[in-house]
């Protein structure tokens, strides 16, 4: 369909993609859902699968698109799935993660993102400062399954940027997500949080968010 020159529209919508999600135990060839040391997001997002992500290209808007990144957010899910009627929460021994609460929130604290936009890093941090709320929020000691989400569901708790992040007509953009293994004496009784990530055996979820307004030809 052909564009409608001289007019352009600006709307409300954010854009994402997925460093995991699935469940159980992750196998080292399921590329897409492994958990590594880092992932680029958004730089090798494929169309189709809106489960994933909602980029149409990889790596950049289209061609007529530009944004302003008002906020970058995370969203971190971990939760009993069930299989054959069989509820799958394990934890693989030694990882240094024996509970859903403990997962959940040491993989919210230790993760670290950089937002890469042309070739600098824009915005960098812990993925607890970049919530759909703002911080482990949810009930563990007084629940069986319990439920915790990155951030009280809140409007004001979401950390919203002073000043926009510009993305232009084809800059490459990328969500480097950074996965540490830290603790212990000389990394002794250490924990390998990717390792522990995988190595859970329930429904696992961690997805990148830029929120802001998007700009495009009218066709």
């Amino acid at each position: 369909m052909a564009k409608v020159l001289g007019l352009r529209e600006q709307r409300v919508q954010f854009f994402y993609d997925t460093d995991f999600v699935t469940t159980g135990v992750t196998p080292v060839a399921d590329i897409a859902n492994l958990a590594v040391a880092q992932k680029n997001l958004f730089s090798d997002a494929r169309a189709g699968n809106l489960l994933r992500t909602n980029l149409q290209g990889p790596g950049q808007l289209l061609s007529d698109q530009t944004f302003l990144t008002f906020a970058v957010r995370h969203e971190v899910m971990f939760y009993p799935g069930e299989l054959a009627g069989a509820v799958v929460n394990s934890f693989t021994a030694g990882a240094g993660i024996a509970t859903l609460g403990q997962l959940q929130i040491w993989t919210i604290s230790s993760c670290l993102f950089q937002f890469q936009v042309d070739t600098k890093i824009e915005f960098e941090g812990p993925i607890s400062m970049t919530p759909a709320g703002g911080g482990p929020w949810g009930f563990v000691n007084d629940s069986a399954a319990p439920l915790i989400t990155n951030g009280e569901p809140d409007t004001p708790s979401i950390y919203v940027l002073p000043l926009p992040i510009a993305i232009t007509k084809r800059q490459a953009i990328a969500m480097i997500e950074r996965k540490f293994t830290f603790g212990g004496t000389a990394l002794i009784n250490a924990i390998d949080i990717a390792a522990a990530i995988n190595g859970y055996g329930g429904g696992k979820l961690l997805r990148a968010y830029i929120d802001g307004y998007n700009t495009r030809d009218v066709q």
